[in-house]
């Protein structure tokens, strides 16, 4: 089902100050990501400095996740997608390397404008190439399998998965 866009008006939001020893833990990273999908179901990775991946961004301040992600496409594969055409598919909350989390917020479409970059590289999902990241490799396999959400790099102790 495409992604339906409608403005809601937020709520006034009273702020408060920060508590001591409290700078940075109620911040977590988030990345856009567009799985763009043809008919035949592959899916196109772009070649970014090093392994193939999906067309990524981070999430600027002030930002909706669909404005990032329009602005992705376009920048990394050169074709356009209408906002219409966006389908949330999936979220990732991963740990990091640092012990921090991180969420990436997956989008697909299945229309778009334009051609792809030559460079760009049609995969199938189930089957991801061996110049890929080896999260591009784990978010292609929980989208191939319907998942709506993956847990990264967390233990039990955290709550999250073995």
């Amino acid at each position: 089902m495409p992604f339906a866009f409608r403005s809601v008006q937020s709520p006034p939001v009273r702020r408060r100050r920060k508590e001591a020893g409290t700078r940075g833990t109620d911040t977590c990273p988030v990345d856009v990501t567009v799985l763009l999908q043809r008919e035949d179901g592959r899916v196109l990775l772009v070649p970014r400095p090093g392994p193939l991946a999906p067309p990524t961004g981070v999430l600027r301040h002030g930002e909706p996740v669909t404005a990032r992600a329009l602005a992705e496409v376009r920048r990394q594969t050169g074709v356009g997608v209408d906002p219409g055409d966006l389908e949330f598919c999936h979220l990732v909350h991963r740990r990091t390397a640092g012990g921090r989390g991180r969420l990436s917020v997956v989008f697909t479409a299945q229309r778009w404008t334009g051609r792809p970059r030559p460079a760009t590289v049609w995969a199938d999902p189930a089957r991801p190439p061996a110049g890929r990241t080896p999260r591009t490799a784990a978010l292609l396999a929980e989208f191939t399998a319907g998942a709506l959400l993956s847990l990264q790099g967390w233990t039990v102790a955290d709550g999250g998965e073995a």
